[in-house]
């Protein structure tokens, strides 16, 4: 019996399928196809013409975020620290100074940098309160997802970074407990399924391989097989370093009804971009 584990990196999963304009309701069988067309490419690999026991999906373990740095902006002492560092950020200040200036041309001078602050809070405010939400949006989804799939296990290991002045956010943690995880868990398995585009993962990929375990990578594409004859994609860093690459097609998705056309979250809006560098 050939024991398959999958490790999934759930920011590059939600990135490929906005990529690809594909939303998935029933993860169950979204994870089962991929567990068939896995084993099948493994088989061309290792066991080509020769026999080979049964395969068994083990377990799912799905790494998302669970945390975010946490601001209570209704701290006077928390405003009065951000706005330390806005009044000392130039590019930041000046482009909510003239902000102002354009919504009331006839504010005194000593208020105006009163009114751009103002104005950089109150969005502030509004960008963290979103973000929060849509982190509670997600864990009640994965929450979901977990109590109806057989086999997952959803592992809330990453945490979002927030930049408050800049309304940006970094992931951090979520890679690095995959890579672990992988290492750790390798006595569980004979083969890992790995979807991420992190090439950070890549030590972990050769520390199993080291073990006589045999790694996958699950490369998501466009259209059909068809469109691709003879072509097995282009090269990254963390495809060479596994054993075998497994291809999932949008078209196929989009055909065995696992997946179905997403409407964009804004209309005319581009389509949400990957780093396919790194795939």
């Amino acid at each position: 019996m050939q024991r398959f584990v999958t490790f999934v990196d759930g920011s590059n999963l939600d990135g490929v399928l906005k990529h690809l304009n594909l939303r998935v309701d029933d993860y169950g069988s979204f994870y089962r196809h991929m567990f068939e067309q896995a084993v099948l490419y493994w088989g061309r690999t290792f066991a080509e013409g020769a026999p080979w026991d049964s395969a068994q999906h083990s377990r799912i373990y799905w790494y998302v975020v669970g945390k975010m740095d946490e601001w209570d902006l209704n701290d006077p002492k928390a405003e009065y620290r951000l706005r330390s560092r806005f009044e000392l950020n130039p590019r930041l200040r000046d482009g909510y100074l003239d902000d102002a200036v354009r919504r009331k041309p006839d504010l005194p001078p000593e208020r105006r940098m009163e009114e751009a602050w103002a104005l950089c809070f109150a969005e502030t405010r509004d960008w963290y309160e979103n973000k929060r939400r849509a982190l509670e949006r997600k864990k009640r989804f994965y929450h979901g997802v977990q109590a109806a799939t057989d086999f997952v296990e959803i592992r809330q290991e990453g945490h979002w970074k927030v930049d408050l002045l800049h309304h940006s956010m970094n992931e951090k943690g979520l890679d690095t407990s995959l890579a672990v995880d992988m290492v750790a868990l390798s006595d569980t398995y004979d083969v890992a399924l790995l979807i991420s585009g992190d090439a950070d993962g890549i030590p972990g990929i050769n520390y199993v391989k080291g073990r006589s375990k045999h790694v996958g990578v699950v490369e998501f594409r466009r259209g059909s097989a068809a469109d691709f004859p003879g072509n097995k994609g282009a090269s990254s860093r963390l495809k060479i370093a596994a054993d075998f690459v497994v291809q999932i097609y949008e078209a196929d998705l989009i055909r065995r009804d696992l997946a179905y056309r997403a409407e964009p979250d804004f209309p005319g809006s581009p389509p949400y971009a990957t780093n396919d560098t790194n795939y």
